[in-house]
């Protein structure tokens, strides 16, 4: 079996997921039921940031990567895949809590304009 393939296939599930946490609130204006499971991702993620506990997709890409016969990165899946591309080095604990805050800004931002466009139609 090549567990190179199927790390990569969690590698993009992974980044999925992440772009779902961040942004998948915006999709809530078209599709309502999404909040039930963008809501939990959304709070998976902040817990993931601020308590620094690690998914269970980035153990699991490591288990694959192992079983390659490759050498697994050590950092978080975010310092790893994304974070390296912006700047490289160690995140530290103020980064993770800005990360966290990113997360809850963007999905406070977007519910706020859910909930004022769909109180807005009520009242008409």
């Amino acid at each position: 079996m090549n567990y190179a393939i199927l790390a990569e296939f969690v590698v993009i599930l992974h980044f999925l997921f992440v772009l779902f946490a961040l942004f998948g609130a915006l999709f809530s204006f078209r599709w309502k039921k999404l909040l039930w499971i963008q809501i939990p991702a959304a709070i998976w993620a902040m817990a993931v940031e601020f308590g620094n506990i690690a998914c269970p997709l980035t153990p699991l890409e490591k288990w694959l990567i192992e079983r390659q016969g490759m050498t697994a990165y050590k950092e978080s899946f975010v310092e790893h895949h994304i974070l390296s591309l912006l700047y490289p080095g160690e995140l530290g604990a103020n980064a993770r809590i800005a990360l966290g805050l990113v997360v809850l800004f963007c999905n406070l931002s977007a519910y706020a304009l859910l909930f004022r466009r769909t109180l807005k139609k009520h009242l008409e």
